[in-house]
């Protein structure tokens, strides 16, 4: 192959590669040829020498990771045809040959998702007639196949029935391995989030029995039976899946608002980008550092600041219960026995007898079921149950807040550390260093020789002052690093001893920030939902407090039995009941009920005032992080070649020197600028991967989105208990 067509097919497989990642990540629509161009280093002219458009582009890279997939499922369904012969194949295996590549493909990938499956998505979120020509074209051999082997094992099942199966089958699959954490999620951190392997065995069982389900007919209305209609491709017709809200009837309406702060139209420090809804921990894993990752998981786990927002969680969710009870009756049971003595005095009753006082003992046992219930027909106390909901959300998010935050002081300790224990390395190095000038010195000097009239006795006492103040600067690192391990070992919730971050090494840069980030941080960051949740609890206070001026409205009841004779009581004939209806209306209460609506409103004001105060601070730590990310850029460019200049200038004045042509102030003043340049670069360097970090925090999160764990959690609707 000559270097031109070497030249060629290197340049149109880092097309195909850039496109791939792009399109995978971002969509077909949303990626122009321009930034495809860009981000591969190419021009215009060779994705049109190569493939012409756009559109062919699309239907290149398609076929490239699709074709593989689909080659690998015929591949298995010979194997298993072969297996079995004239007989067919049972539906289970099938389903195996059609998932099993696809799963394969998510083991050998190091993302969360194949590109197969987020292609596949993207098709589905853009729906065009060429990608459905294009997907039809490229799965119908393996459809067909399919479809027959199929029909084969189930021939009790109409054709239309097993497209419709299969059709449902495909989307649960993508569904299922691309959201595997969600099952955690549903069970309430029950089941654990499975592995492909789980989730490929749960979904061929669950999928092969839907298939064999019995017959079904469908409707006259139905489009698969309308004429001149053929069944649309499996692939091509997948419908979206969605999750459901928690809680919705119980959480408060978004309060936000009541805010007056708007977003940016994009960040006016940097570039604009699409907001991504939920806070994640992805954003460690750019710095490609496992023992950081290890360190900010061990940390997220064993934190005690973590530990305490967790008890402040059930706290919240205690009051919610607490204040949701009033919406129930109250049902109580209760025993009472009681023993008197009644005297009877002036009675002319014969008998008594020496003008004693006549007297009666009496027994009095009673068995009840009590019940009172409040109706909140104005929704005072529905409206309070919704401030506690709101409270309990808050304080979820708070502990999110707390996570992320905690997770950031980590990474920051840990780069702390990891410069630490560099800058040790580099006073040892230079103490080396300034060592072999200082018996440079004293040999020449211990031999007599001057140079112009002098016997370097003086620059030999600054060359030991040198080395005296480096030994000082390394016992202060080396305080540093015994401080910072401490600290490593605190956040990670265990006895600070100082025996933390012996792996801590600088990382790499995580690179340049993606040109398509968020312009918007409230539906992000969880210190603002938080904040807009103490909102929307102080606007539910509001209501309550002006619902407590209307009359209040009241059921007791009682049933039981009651008798002088204990063993009674479980007699139907000494049964007593009463039944009692009460409403209140407040008249004269000092002005107490409208103060506390006046109160309620000025609460309402400061959640304001503090959700508009955390939002700007929200937008300032973004441009903040942005504006200093190229400054942090342009000074590690400089120091690098400050370095490099001063390693050079002092090689160049040692050679001189022992040649007899240069000064030896030069030299000692040569080493004490490399060694000041090089401590220098380690600090800007650890200072811009803090940088890094502030600005993930500030987003919430990792560049690219991710989807939600779930959506706004508070507590379940209970039934009344005690």
């Amino acid at each position: 192959m000559s270097g031109k067509d070497s030249q060629e097919k290197k340049t149109k497989l880092q097309i195909l590669d850039t496109a791939e990642s792009l399109f995978s990540d971002h969509g077909f629509r949303d990626v122009s040829l321009r930034r495809i161009t860009r981000e591969a280093g190419v021009n215009t002219a060779a994705v049109n020498y190569h493939f012409g458009s756009k559109e062919a582009l699309i239907t290149e890279v398609l076929t490239r990771v699709i074709s593989p997939i689909n080659r690998e499922r015929l591949r298995l369904l010979e194997e298993v045809e072969e297996r079995y012969g004239e007989d067919p194949i049972p539906i289970e295996d099938i389903l195996e040959c059609l998932h099993r590549p696809v799963v394969g493909q998510i083991q050998a990938s190091s993302h969360q998702s194949s590109v197969y499956l987020k292609l596949a998505g993207r098709c589905l979120a853009e729906p065009t007639q060429n990608f459905s020509e294009t997907l039809i074209s490229l799965f119908r051999e393996m459809i067909a196949r399919f479809m027959g082997a199929v029909k084969e094992s189930l021939p009790h099942v109409d054709e239309a029935d097993l497209f419709w199966r299969m059709h449902f089958s495909v989307g649960t699959m993508i569904y299922a391995l691309t959201h595997g954490d969600r099952v955690a999620m549903f069970s309430d951190g029950r089941i654990g989030a499975p592995d492909p392997e789980e989730i490929l065995s749960r979904l061929i069982e669950f999928t092969a029995a839907g298939l064999r389900g019995g017959e079904k007919t469908l409707s006259k209305n139905s489009e698969a039976k309308k004429p001149g209609r053929k069944p649309a491709p499996i692939i091509a017709g997948l419908a979206a899946l969605f999750l459901l809200p928690s809680c919705k009837s119980l959480s408060p309406e978004n309060a936000s608002h009541h805010a007056s702060v708007s977003t940016p139209p994009h960040w006016i420090a940097g570039d604009t980008y699409r907001p991504t809804s939920c806070p994640d921990f992805h954003w460690v894993e750019s710095f490609q550092s496992e023992s950081l990752a290890s360190f900010v998981e061990a940390v997220v786990e064993r934190n005690k600041d973590l530990k305490a927002a967790e008890a402040r969680i059930k706290i919240a969710q205690a009051n919610a219960r607490i204040v949701g009870a009033d919406l129930y009756p109250q049902i109580s049971g209760d025993f009472s026995s009681q023993r008197s003595l009644q005297n009877f005095i002036g009675l002319p009753i014969p008998g008594a007898g020496g003008g004693g006082v006549l007297s009666n003992r009496i027994n009095q046992f009673g068995l009840s079921l009590n019940m009172s219930w409040e109706i909140d027909l104005w929704g005072k106390i529905r409206a309070a149950r919704k401030a506690s909901v709101a409270d309990l959300e808050a304080s979820q998010y708070d502990r999110a807040t707390a996570e992320l935050s905690i997770a950031g002081q980590a990474a920051k300790a840990w780069f702390a550390m990891a410069e630490a224990k560099e800058q040790v390395a580099l006073t040892q190095s230079t103490i080396r260093t300034f060592s072999e000038t200082e018996a440079l010195l004293e040999e020449r000097f211990e031999a007599g020789v001057e140079e112009n009239g002098r016997n370097f006795a003086s620059e030999l006492l600054l060359a030991k002052a040198d080395i005296e103040l480096a030994r000082d600067n390394l016992q202060s690192q080396l305080e540093v690093a015994q401080r910072t391990s401490r600290q490593l070992e605190i956040l990670a919730g265990q006895y600070p001893a100082g025996q933390a971050g012996k792996k801590a090494r600088l990382p790499s840069y995580p690179g340049t920030i993606p040109a398509d980030l968020p312009a918007t941080l409230l539906d992000r960051r969880p210190d603002l939902t938080a904040s807009e949740r103490r909102l929307a609890a102080a606007d539910e206070r509001i209501f309550e407090a002006k619902r407590a001026l209307l009359p209040s409205i009241g059921l007791t009841s009682s049933f039981g039995t009651a008798s002088d004779d204990i063993s009674q009581l479980l007699d139907g004939t000494f049964s007593v009941w009463s039944i009692a209806g009460n409403l209140a209306q407040p008249i004269l209460q000092g002005g107490r009920l409208r103060a506390n609506v006046s109160r309620r409103d000025a609460e309402l004001e400061l959640a304001v005032a503090e959700f508009e105060q955390l939002a700007l601070t929200a937008f300032g730590e973004v441009e903040n992080a942005l504006a200093a990310e190229e400054f942090y850029n342009q000074r590690v460019g400089a120091l690098i070649k400050a370095v490099r200049l001063t390693e050079s200038a002092y090689t160049r004045s040692r050679e001189e020197f022992s040649k007899g042509t240069g000064d030896i102030l030069t030299v000692l003043s040569a080493q004490r600028r490399q060694f000041t340049n090089q401590s220098q670069l380690l600090a800007v360097r650890r200072l811009r991967l803090q940088n890094r970090v502030d600005l993930y925090l500030a987003l919430g999160g990792s560049f690219k989105p991710f989807p939600c764990p779930t959506a706004k959690q508070a507590d379940p609707e209970t039934a009344p208990s005690t």
